[in-house]
């Protein structure tokens, strides 16, 4: 019987230079950065979903507006929240 010759060596696979500062993957832990978190997906960001997802929106609006708004959800019996999206909803081209 004869034996097969040994295949070349190749160079391991390494780590990059800068691998502490973008890990190949994931660190479990409280440090975890928001799009590694479960549950998020490539999707969400990309193309139509397949229904609406609630996502924050942080904005600065004069006392008055806000004051309004809360008085017409109180008056609704609705949160600010609502009244806000059904406004938006209303601006936006259909």
């Amino acid at each position: 019987m004869s034996e097969r010759p040994t295949p070349p060596t190749s160079p391991g696979l390494r780590k990059a230079s800068d691998a502490d500062v973008h890990p190949s993957t994931p660190q479990h832990g409280a440090g975890e950065p928001s799009f590694l978190r479960a549950g998020v997906s490539t999707a969400d960001s990309v193309g139509k979903p397949g229904k609406d997802k609630d996502v924050t929106l942080e904005v600065t609006v004069p006392k008055s507006l806000r004051k309004s708004v809360r008085q017409e959800a109180k008056r609704r019996g609705v949160t600010v929240d609502e009244v806000v999206i059904e406004a938006l909803r209303s601006r936006m081209p259909r």
